[in-house]
């Protein structure tokens, strides 16, 4: 997965922030401080130049995600799950 040169920051996690949830490249730059606004634009550039390999990246992994989740259940999830089950009897 590709990432910002010296950041660690996915270009796919600046392309979810402005496709999936409509934030512009300044509010971007709010929320990532330490991006600069040219850094922004290059990697929605890059997204955009490589949009189908990304996008099939990233639902593969949100399929990963998912089969994770329903493998390892988080702690929490178990205990509401218990709870539930107390007042089902």
């Amino acid at each position: 997965m590709p990432v910002i040169v010296g950041t660690g920051i996915r270009v796919l996690d600046v392309a979810i922030r402005y496709e999936v949830m409509g934030m512009a490249p300044e509010e971007i730059m709010v929320t990532l401080p330490h991006l600069t606004l040219p850094e922004i634009h290059a990697a929605l550039s890059y997204y955009y130049a490589h949009k189908t390999e990304l996008d099939r990246e990233w639902k593969a992994s949100l399929k990963k995600i998912d089969r994770l989740r329903k493998e390892h259940p988080s702690m929490l999830e178990r205990k509401l799950g218990q709870i539930k089950n107390l007042h089902r009897a």
